[in-house]
């Protein structure tokens, strides 16, 4: 037995059976994780630009969301722009009450198809959340495997990713802030809900 061993005959029988086949399973395997890495990374990537995009360009509908211009004519507050109270309830503002704004397609509606441009291999679901305190542009991005159907059947053929992205507008944080400041200077935290509601009256000039 030890003298078959140290001989040289069927090594290469036993390289050709055993060797090259399981260092070309082990090269494919790494082959599809690195398909799978890279695609991975490229939905997490295509969310984070989109949600960046839509965030930064979120004052105004008519902002290019690759740029970010703009015509002069499509100022907020001339007649070709969102209108100056757009944020009133245009801002799905309501909707944090459980209330429908007005009929019609929301302004809100039109800043997020702006996203669907980049739609194509992968594809995106865009969303906006306003909590009053803030606001965010979540996006979740979805890419189709190009791996082997057997290898589908085992871990998926889609891979996601998904980023938000806080929307920060200065004219509204100032307006939040004063609003609270006003508010916590009539009532304070003790005040009963009537004394808020007449503060939020005289606010708006009511009674």
């Amino acid at each position: 037995m030890k003298p078959f061993m140290k001989e040289e005959r069927g090594s290469f029988t036993i390289e050709a059976t055993l060797v090259f086949p399981a260092l070309l399973m082990f090269t494919l395997i790494g082959v599809f994780f690195c398909i799978i890495i890279f695609q991975m990374g490229t939905a997490s990537y295509m969310a984070h630009k989109v949600s960046s995009e839509l965030a930064y360009t979120w004052n105004s509908t008519h902002k290019d969301i690759k740029t970010g211009d703009f015509e002069k004519t499509e100022y907020t507050g001339l007649a070709g722009g969102d209108g100056l109270y757009w944020r009133v309830a245009d801002n799905d503002v309501l909707g944090f009450f459980n209330l429908s704004g007005f009929s019609g397609r929301s302004l809100v509606e039109n800043k997020l198809d702006k996203a669907y441009i980049y739609n194509g291999a992968i594809t995106l679901k865009v969303d906006y959340n306003n909590t009053l305190i803030y606001s965010e542009v979540e996006v979740e991005a979805e890419s189709g495997l190009y791996i082997p159907t057997f290898l589908k059947n085992m871990i998926g053929s889609k891979v996601k990713g998904t980023s938000s992205h806080v929307v920060t507008e200065t004219p509204e944080l100032i307006r939040t802030a004063n609003f609270g400041k006003y508010l916590w200077s009539e009532f304070g935290m003790n005040g009963a809900l009537s004394d808020a509601v007449s503060s939020i009256r005289k606010f708006f000039g009511g009674e």
